[in-house]
């Protein structure tokens, strides 16, 4: 995961191991959560979270209390926004290439990192490619 600031520039970048994930959309709906938690640490402005996962930002999104077996990770990611603004934003995977690099790194490296005021090497590359406005 990796938050910016209004410009662009880099808050923090962090990756976390995730032990016994069943699926995709859980660890999509885990990394969220995470992010979403730091971000409310690091700022006061609204949370603009961008996914290339639709059915993650739908959970998010949804005002009824899901069923799915991911509700009851929805209803910690909505207690952490109460008196937040967010907005999701959903963004096609070849736009979201920082979010996999980082996924693929913690997988390899078996480990947590989280860096402040810039990311990794391993996604220095992207940093200036990756950057989606937000609109």
């Amino acid at each position: 995961m990796i938050l910016r600031n209004e410009v662009g520039a880099v808050v923090f970048a962090a990756y976390r191991v995730i032990f016994n994930c069943n699926d995709a959309l859980e660890a999509e709906i885990h990394t969220l959560m995470q992010g979403m938690a730091l971000a409310c640490q690091h700022t006061k402005l609204p949370v603009y979270v961008q996914s290339d996962s639709s059915e993650a930002l739908s959970i998010l999104s949804s005002d009824s209390l899901t069923r799915s077996a991911y509700g009851h990770l929805a209803m910690e990611i909505k207690f952490l926004l109460e008196g937040r603004e967010f907005m999701p934003q959903k963004l096609t995977r070849s736009q979201n290439r920082i979010a996999h690099c980082l996924a693929n790194y913690s997988r390899t490296e078996s480990c947590t990192a989280v860096w402040l005021q810039r990311g990794p090497p391993c996604i220095e590359g992207l940093l200036p490619v990756d950057c989606n406005p937000v609109t």
